[in-house]
């Protein structure tokens, strides 16, 4: 990839899709179950609602991280590596809660972790330097 080419936009679209899609999740269980606010008590329904609202919380956050450090860097393959990973992370996180391995969880939570902590130093090293 060349400094020219913005990564940004597309991890941009392939993160809120996974957001929308975890809203549909969470949308199509209230219509099946008829609850229209909260989660009624229904285990299931909590977690597809935090799925949702984590994602979103973690992904907002991320983009403007990646763009930021685009902006400063360029595009680059460690940039092109961080988004990959994320949207790996924040797949196997929402899996992990929607009743997937509890290791899926945890393994997205903590790679979501280390890669927003990576791009926050990353950003405050080259605007400090």
């Amino acid at each position: 990839m060349t400094s020219a080419t913005s990564v940004t936009p597309i991890f941009t679209a392939v993160l809120l899709l996974l957001v929308t899609l975890l809203a549909i999740n969470v949308s199509a269980l209230r219509i099946r179950l008829k609850i229209s606010l909260g989660d009624g008590g229904n285990k299931t329904l909590g977690k597809a609602i935090r799925a949702h609202a984590n994602a979103l919380e973690h992904c907002v956050p991320f983009i403007l991280l990646l763009l930021f450090r685009e902006q400063q860097a360029g595009c680059t393959r460690e940039l092109v590596a961080i988004g990959a990973a994320f949207v790996l992370a924040r797949v196997a996180h929402a899996a992990g809660m929607l009743g997937g391995p509890f290791g899926l969880r945890r393994l997205g939570a903590s790679l979501t972790i280390v890669l927003e902590l990576w791009l926050t130093l990353a950003l405050l090293r080259s605007a400090l330097a």
